[in-house]
């Protein structure tokens, strides 16, 4: 990826709106991916967009309210965030909220850094964004097989819940999902837990996900339905 991480922290004064940076962690990653499909422009460590209050503005001065800032392949913006206006708002309404304001933060980025190509991926990934109505949603890795002469394709799913994120194996055919099996879950903003799985793979019998040797339960083998195999 040309963008390896984007990321957004929520501040007021000097409290870390923790619960807020995990809810929209997945946006977050949302809005990375979207930029990778269409940005390939210079190298981006790190984009972190920051949602701050004007109380954490007033607290830290030294702080560039509004504005964006670029050295050594990290870029950070500085955004203005309105936590009253913010708490009063649906879900939904949040989400369109924060989509906008991240979208925005990059476009000024872009233009004040002379970045075309990025300038040209904020302008899909926003329109991409609103079009799967913000699903952050996504699968990680996929592998097509055959069993008796038959197409299926096997998926391994990033699932975003209100509770949690959770890593989703689903089998697929011309007719849609006809398989799926919830694998692990953690809590929002765990980083690890999209990296942790590295491969799928099929013997024959079972699909074998195959990931990093930390994870006790990996490697780990799901038999096909039966349904499938007769």
């Amino acid at each position: 990826m040309n963008i390896e991480r984007s990321m957004f922290w929520f501040k007021d004064g000097d409290e870390q709106l923790v619960s807020v940076n995990e809810d929209f962690f997945g946006i977050a990653i949302l809005l990375n991916r979207l930029l990778n499909d269409m940005y390939d422009g210079k190298k981006i460590k790190f984009i972190n967009l920051n949602f701050f209050t004007n109380k954490t503005y007033e607290l830290h001065s030294v702080l560039p309210k509004d504005t964006p800032y670029y050295y050594g392949g990290h870029l950070t913006y500085y955004g203005l965030f309105d936590v009253n206006q913010f708490n009063v708002l649906s879900w939904d309404k949040k989400k369109s909220y924060v989509w906008e304001k991240a979208c925005d933060y990059i476009k000024k980025s872009a233009e004040f850094t002379k970045n075309k190509k990025l300038l040209d991926a904020i302008e899909y990934a926003y329109s991409k964004g609103i079009e799967i109505n913000l699903n952050p949603d996504y699968r990680l890795m996929e592998l097509n097989i055959t069993v008796s002469e038959q197409q299926f394709k096997v998926a391994l799913w990033i699932n975003f819940r209100e509770d949690g994120m959770y890593s989703t194996l689903t089998i697929e055919n011309d007719e849609g999902v006809i398989f799926e099996k919830e694998i692990d879950k953690t809590k929002k903003g765990i980083e690890f837990f999209l990296e942790m799985y590295k491969a799928l793979e099929f013997d024959g019998n079972s699909i074998v996900i195959k990931g990093r040797k930390d994870v006790d339960y990996l490697p780990l083998k799901i038999p096909l339905p039966e349904f499938i195999l007769s």
